[in-house]
């Protein structure tokens, strides 16, 4: 029984070798090019080894697999032609990279220079950098990846470099070892004290890149502490977020700051760009904060996104929110975007307003915006106004439109207007 058994194990294995040969046969024979099947089907000629035949195959096969795992790379390299990296050295490389005539081949020569950097040969290409005259994206990139690479070390340099470095290697070093970069913070060296404000809002941007729950929650410290940049931080994160994770994810995150005006700039940052990609849902967002005025600009940047497509519907929108600055806001933008799509039927809406602060929301963006087409005509709608310190503030806006197209008029304009001698800041003066 055991033999019977070993026979037939041995059966099916001469069986699947034989099946392994024929597969590797037919796949060598249907991966070579025409020319390279006649050669290896016929006999060797004399002078030519078996072997030399086998390598020609495994090369060309090598080439053919090349090109087809990075056919955008091989067609780059026809059309600008092959980097100088390699025997020619730094020195050729950054050149290339800095002042090729061709923009595609200084970015892959950039590109380049910045794969072949290390923490040993940087302060040389901070060099090159420097000679070969750099630019702010250059630097700013090459400042990233160097604080990424050599942290401190490359911040050191930074600090007491006449370039402006140390935002972009302070980035650069937060994205890649957060924990070490704000061990710096918490222990500034004196003499780096006075950029406390620059470093901590570079960490928070590197911060933002990798980790977004560290990045708030750091920022929201500084806000607490009354560092005035904390909002900007905030506003920062969002656009990382939205960049990442879209604008959905983007209002979730920042609904879930604390209110104020950090959570407001947050908002703000993120409002049209959902209301472009999701209308309704961005609607939907921000109705929920419609009494809470630091979500006013949020409303209003709503607001202008679906007024660009239907100002009708926006208008309808916002008149149908509590009162509020963001429903003063949202109009003042809505008006302000539709006087240049169509002002004839901007001028029908606001006829038909009752007087109310939504109405001198709504001529006060009317007139801001129609004074760089018709200046006399926005000044009247102006005058309209029945807060005086908001009529007062769009006259002067308007006049200053006015006063760019035509400044005598504008100028005789001013002095019968009734307006304070001091009001436009002394432009209209002779």
């Amino acid at each position: 029984m055991e033999k019977q058994s070993l026979k037939v194990h041995l059966i099916w294995s001469a069986i699947v070798g034989c099946a392994f040969a024929l597969g590797t046969a037919i796949s060598t024979s249907s991966s070579s090019p025409p020319s390279d099947l006649s050669t290896s089907r016929s006999a060797p000629r004399v002078g030519t080894s078996q072997d030399s035949d086998l390598t020609s195959l495994d090369s060309t096969k090598s080439r053919l697999k090349r090109e087809a795992e990075f056919p955008k790379r091989s067609r780059i390299s026809e059309l600008f032609g092959s980097l100088k990296a390699g025997s020619a050295g730094l020195d050729q490389l950054a050149k290339q990279a800095l002042q090729d005539p061709n923009p595609i081949t200084r970015r892959l020569a950039f590109g380049e220079l910045l794969a072949s950097m290390t923490p040993e040969n940087a302060a040389e290409i901070r060099e090159k950098l420097l000679s070969y005259g750099a630019r702010g994206d250059e630097w700013n990139d090459f400042n990233y990846s160097w604080g990424a690479m050599s942290g401190r070390a490359a911040l050191d340099v930074a600090a007491k470099s006449d370039e402006r470095d140390l935002t972009a290697v302070m980035t650069g070093w937060a994205a890649a070892n957060p924990t070490e970069a704000i061990a710096l913070l918490n222990q500034l060296p004196p003499e780096m004290a006075e950029n406390r404000v620059q470093i901590a809002e570079a960490l928070i941007s590197g911060l933002a890149d990798t980790d977004t729950n560290l990045a708030t929650t750091l920022a929201l410290g500084f806000v607490a502490e009354g560092m005035g940049e904390g909002v900007g931080m905030l506003a920062g994160i969002a656009n990382e977020v939205l960049r990442g994770q879209g604008p959905a994810a983007a209002s979730i995150w920042a609904s879930s700051l604390p209110d104020g005006d950090a959570k407001g700039a947050a908002m703000s940052r993120i409002a049209g760009d959902f209301a472009r990609i999701d209308p309704k849902g961005a609607a939907s967002w921000i109705e929920k904060y419609t009494k809470n005025e630091f979500a006013a600009r949020a409303i209003a940047d709503i607001g202008g996104q679906l007024g660009r497509d239907a100002p009708t519907a926006a208008v309808a929108w916002l008149e149908g929110l509590p009162p509020g600055a963001g429903q003063l806001a949202g109009l003042q933008t809505v008006l302000g975007d539709w006087e240049d799509s169509d002002p004839q039927a901007a001028s029908r809406y606001l006829a038909g307003l009752p007087n109310s602060q939504q109405r001198d929301a709504a001529i006060s963006g009317f007139a801001r915006g129609y004074a760089w087409q018709e200046p006399q005509a926005a000044i009247q709608w102006a005058q309209d106004i029945s807060d005086p310190a908001i009529r007062q503030q769009t006259l002067i806006r308007a006049g200053h439109a006015y006063f760019n197209r035509d400044p005598e008029s504008a100028r005789a304009w001013f002095n019968s207007s009734g307006l304070p001698a001091e009001a436009g800041g002394g432009i209209f003066r002779r």
